[in-house]
């Protein structure tokens, strides 16, 4: 999920917003948040503590930084430290704003031996669509296609923020989706404007032709600002018209096997695709997304937050209850049979046992069970798990 927080600190006007935001994550349950318009550190420790760790309190945050390309405002990723591991973090400069790039491993039971890697490069970039600005757009997005030649060509990439992209004709927009860049980027809804015809006008004249731009009604199921029609003491008005908030992703997404990119999962969160030129909370927009959810998301921010979702069908480590009801009793350390219990009328069904391969070995069925005898006398020395859905696996070491 990404998410422009708008201009978010800690003074008492961002406090007062933040119950707003618990509810949206309450309702999208992201594993990885990214957001901009972030003001200081102090402002990213409320909303951590009150909005992050209330909603799941399995999440780490990356460390703040300050912006060094100038400004106040800056980026900023959340996690779910049951599913991903931060492994790195750098900041790339530009003539705006940085661009923030993180490093996860997917928290997988052979993540040590095959580990998968995403690298998430979150950004905001100039607003306003007048010949500077949009120059200042493609330098940004220039130095990120030059920092996707320091990573592995197979890598996985996300790269995610408020673009301010009015137009996929854009030359910024354009940029990101060259195919000759050394890691191919893709729209993964491939929702593009149609091509700026060749007849000598520009079409970025203020009586432009927005047939050729994301601000028309062909696109109003995938706009993400304005959410509201006036502005407030804060943040843009003018209605659900613009496309600017984005996660593109690696052309990779689409074709592997072992991390891939859910068909139809991208979504605008809060646009019900019937509220061109309104705002999101009106009674009229009702659909899919609720009157509460789209009323937090009005009164949080002037932008909706965009999601997508991407699997793994490899054997992952992470899970929302740490409290596994699996008791040992006999020691873990074994050379033949392990002994272990669950509680009776509990909700395991089956127990199955991995190596660090992430390799299924044996299934075991508890029903009308409670006590267990595993032996593992024809297993290698090495280690092993034993893991319940929804639970977090049990190490068992064999010597």
């Amino acid at each position: 999920m990404f998410y422009n927080l708008l201009n978010y600190t800690s003074n008492t006007e961002s406090q007062n917003r933040t119950p707003h935001l618990k509810t949206i994550l309450d309702n999208v349950q992201p594993d990885l948040f990214m957001v901009c318009e972030l003001k200081n550190s102090s402002g990213s420790d409320y909303l951590f503590n009150n909005a992050i760790l209330p909603f799941n309190n399995h999440f780490n945050k990356a460390t703040f930084e300050y912006a060094q390309s100038g400004g106040s405002l800056q980026q900023m990723v959340y996690y779910n430290n049951d599913k991903l591991v931060l492994e790195a973090s750098n900041i790339i400069t530009t003539r705006v704003r940085d661009i923030n790039h993180y490093t996860f491993k997917i928290n997988t039971e052979n993540a040590e031996t095959n580990p998968i890697k995403i690298e998430v490069f979150v950004t905001h970039l100039k607003a306003s669509y007048d010949s500077s600005n949009r120059q200042k757009r493609l330098e940004s997005v220039e130095e990120f296609t030059r920092e996707l030649e320091r990573i592995p060509a197979n890598s996985y990439v996300l790269f995610a923020g408020d673009f301010n992209f009015y137009t996929s004709n854009e030359e910024g927009f354009l940029k990101i989706i060259d195919p000759t860049n050394f890691i191919k980027i893709t729209d993964p809804i491939n929702r593009l404007c149609p091509t700026f015809p060749n007849d000598g006008n520009v079409y970025y004249n203020t009586e432009y032709d927005n047939t050729y731009f994301w601000n028309n009604a062909s696109f109003k199921d995938i706009h993400t600002q304005s959410t509201r029609t006036s502005a407030g003491s804060d943040g843009a008005g003018g209605g659900m018209d613009d496309r600017f908030d984005f996660i593109m992703m690696s052309e990779n997404f689409n074709s592997s096997s072992d991390l891939f990119y859910v068909n139809n999962s991208y979504k605008s969160i809060g646009n019900n695709g019937n509220c061109y030129n309104s705002y999101v909370s009106n009674v009229n927009c009702s659909g899919v997304f609720s009157q509460s959810l789209r009323a937090a998301i009005y009164n949080f921010s002037d932008h909706l937050p965009v999601v997508m979702e991407i699997e793994t069908p490899k054997n992952t480590l992470s899970t929302y209850n740490y409290l596994n009801p699996i008791t040992f009793t006999s020691s873990n350390i074994i050379e033949t049979t392990l002994s272990f219990s669950i509680p009776k009328n509990s909700d395991i069904y089956n127990i199955i046992v991995y190596n660090q391969l992430g390799q299924k070995l044996q299934e075991i069925e508890t029903k009308n069970k409670t006590e267990f005898k595993l032996n593992i006398s024809h297993f290698s020395k090495g280690i092993y798990y034993l893991k319940a859905e929804n639970y977090s696996p049990k190490k068992i070491i064999k010597i």
